[in-house]
């Protein structure tokens, strides 16, 4: 999968719950970027491929890390909504009335709120590992397994159902992304359709390869 596709599906996680609604665009921003966090081991590829080939999908790509770097993201996240900055990060994005008033708010701390950040930000930095299961698949190459458990297992797995790089998704993300500009407030329906349309995908390139 993608870093565009990865980032369009944590998006989508805050808007299939309709946090928009109660935050603005600020938390799906940061659910999106929680999503692409587990790629941070790729830039390992700057050390050289033999690093690369050996870390990647390994010291990001884990439950353990994952988790703690999406409730960073959502800590992170709400502190900045706090003081205000995602405002003009929001006024930059498609809005509508409810949208527009979440911004216009002064919001106050509250635990309960901190959590929800939590939970967006880990969801969807899992979401990325999820993703990267099945997108395992190519004709000449072997499928690069997940290291779930990774540091206290070295346990691996994979489940070669989509080809690295296949733009499907892109595709639909991409189609997401207009019709959300124009409709935005309609985010959570266009959000739901979008993502039932990605599983189906899924299921789709499961059953050719099935075939194959």
């Amino acid at each position: 999968m993608t870093a565009y596709d990865h980032v369009m599906v944590g998006a989508n996680l805050a808007l299939l719950a309709a946090q928009q609604r109660r935050y603005g665009w600020s938390i799906v921003t940061m659910s999106a970027v929680a999503a692409a966090l587990p790629d941070w081991d790729g830039l390992t590829i700057l050390s050289g491929g033999e690093l690369y080939a050996r870390v990647h999908r390994v010291w990001g790509h884990n439950i353990t890390v994952a988790s703690a770097l999406g409730a960073a993201a959502g800590a992170i996240g709400y502190l900045v909504y706090l003081r205000g900055w995602w405002g003009k990060i929001g006024r930059l994005l498609p809005s509508s009335t409810t949208v527009k008033s979440a911004l216009a708010s002064s919001p106050v701390f509250r635990l309960s709120q901190l959590a929800t950040w939590w939970v967006f930000g880990t969801i969807a930095c899992l979401s990325h590992l999820a993703f990267d299961l099945v997108y395992s698949r190519h004709a000449a190459l072997t499928p690069w397994p997940l290291a779930l458990l990774w540091p206290f297992s070295a346990r691996t797995w994979v489940y070669p159902v989509v080809p690295y790089g296949d733009l499907g998704a892109t595709a639909i993300f991409i189609v997401e992304m207009f019709v959300l500009c124009h409709r935005p407030s309609r985010a959570t329906p266009i959000a739901w359709i979008t993502m039932g349309l990605v599983l189906a995908y899924i299921g789709l390139r499961w059953q050719i390869g099935a075939v194959n």
